[in-house]
């Protein structure tokens, strides 16, 4: 498929989807886009004035509550904020207080930091018994007695 001589160098641009120019033009080998002319103001696009989706809803509300006077008026919403009771605000902790508790509900702590050496070594003399049977009951007995 050959071209005439006719077409000039720009043919190729000649029905292109692009908006941001007005036609195109070769200074020095260098292709060049013409810009649109200038708008008039009444042209001018119109202002977007509504809200987004996202403004709509985050928008900064007052704080309401089913039995407070004057309140706003809002479109329906089963869970909208002017249909609840009023909240308590949070208590204000004493200036200089911690309120971290470093505990868990499972965990015991009638001896937490006492070692193993602690728990298990009881200072009693070498048991020199060589029968199993003797040897099972009393560790039996004494492990019964250090977990109460």
């Amino acid at each position: 498929m050959n071209k005439s001589q006719s077409e000039g160098g720009l043919s190729f641009l000649k029905n292109s989807k692009v908006g941001s120019a007005s036609g195109f033009l070769v200074v020095g080998g260098s292709v060049l886009a013409l810009p649109h002319g200038r708008r008039n103001s009444m042209d001018a696009p119109k202002v977007f004035d509504s809200t987004s989706e996202y403004q709509h809803h985050f928008r900064e509300v007052p704080h309401c509550y089913a039995s407070m006077s004057r309140k706003p008026l809002t479109a329906y919403n089963p869970n909208a904020p002017r249909s609840r009771l009023a909240a308590e605000d949070a208590p204000v902790p004493l200036k200089n207080a911690s309120t971290i508790e470093f505990r868990d509900r499972f965990c015991v702590h009638n001896r937490r930091f006492v070692t193993t050496h602690k728990n298990h070594y009881t200072g009693e003399q070498a048991d020199l018994r060589s029968n199993p049977g003797m040897i099972a009951d009393s560790t039996r007995l004494k492990r019964f007695l250090s977990e109460k």
